[in-house]
């Protein structure tokens, strides 16, 4: 008798440690795994730290958009003023960061670092791009398709905000909240063509010498240019999508704008309309500002 209740004490044992199954032979379940405890929440001051992070190191997550691919008197300009803009948002993610405290944020001093460290090389050499004068259009062309190359890849030296939202989940929550940190889109505007009016002056471009008119435009017409408000040119660049985008060089420089139907622009005293802008076409308008 002893011996066999020895031996059903040993057959519970050795069923225990193999995970015998359940008499009508079903597998015994696995152990539940441990649970963790889920993140806190950030706190307002966390979610707020990192709106103003995003907004500082925007040109890591929504860089500008190189200029669209036209040829015409106005593209040195373009190339010009994109090389700027992208060098004066790397100068700023240094500038504007100072103000965060970033005890504040889980990592931040570090965050921080990581990121404007990355900055300032860039616009050191970027920066050297955007000041240099009466360079060749091939030249800046090759230089805002290095930059604008660099820009789609760009990370910083060290940790990066999706690493660390990965890896921690309060900076993941907060991530979420912060509105600044959602990429924008950026570029021209767009809108929906129009059916066009008559032009008073019909296509009788010749009628803007006097800086009255308003005629029907194509997507590369040259407009005479109003001498008495000192222009020595004026182009229609570009129609597509709803928008006109003209261009105007005078004495003392030149300047392009987009306009979509009812927009207008006051260039060197002289307001220019896009009374209505079609599919390919367009009426303008010249009157005095």
């Amino acid at each position: 008798m002893r011996k066999e209740v020895r031996l059903g004490a040993a057959a519970l044992v050795l069923c225990s440690l193999a995970a015998c199954g359940a008499p009508d032979g079903t597998p015994a379940a696995p152990p539940p795994p441990p649970t963790s405890a889920p993140a806190p929440p950030p706190t307002p001051d966390q979610v707020a730290w990192l709106n103003e992070f995003c907004e500082a190191t925007k040109v890591f997550f929504s860089p500008p958009q190189p200029p669209e691919d036209l040829r015409d008197e106005f593209v040195a300009m373009d190339l010009d003023t994109y090389l700027s803009s992208v060098s004066s948002e790397l100068q700023s993610v240094d500038f504007r960061t100072t103000s965060l405290a970033p005890e504040r944020f889980p990592r931040g001093a570090e965050l921080v670092a990581a990121y404007t460290k990355t900055a300032e090389e860039l616009s050191t050499k970027f920066g050297g791009y955007a000041r240099q004068f009466d360079v060749a259009e091939e030249a800046l062309r090759g230089w805002v398709a290095e930059v604008s190359s660099t820009l789609k890849t760009l990370k910083p030296q060290g940790l990066d905000l999706a690493t660390l939202s990965a890896a921690d989940g309060t900076v993941a929550q907060a991530h979420q909240q912060a509105e600044k940190c959602r990429p924008t889109k950026e570029g021209k505007p767009s809108a929906t063509p129009v059916d066009l009016p008559a032009a008073e002056d019909g296509e009788n471009l010749a009628a803007c010498g006097d800086g009255r008119c308003e005629v029907l435009v194509g997507p590369t017409a040259v407009v005479p240019a109003p001498r008495r408000y000192g222009f020595t040119l004026f182009r229609v660049r570009s129609i597509s999508g709803g928008v006109m985008q003209v261009g105007a060089k005078f004495g003392s420089g030149a300047i392009t704008s987009p306009l979509d139907t009812g927009r207008s622009t006051i260039m060197n005293g002289l307001e220019v309309k896009a009374v209505a802008v079609g599919d390919g076409k367009a009426v303008l308008s010249f009157s005095p500002g």
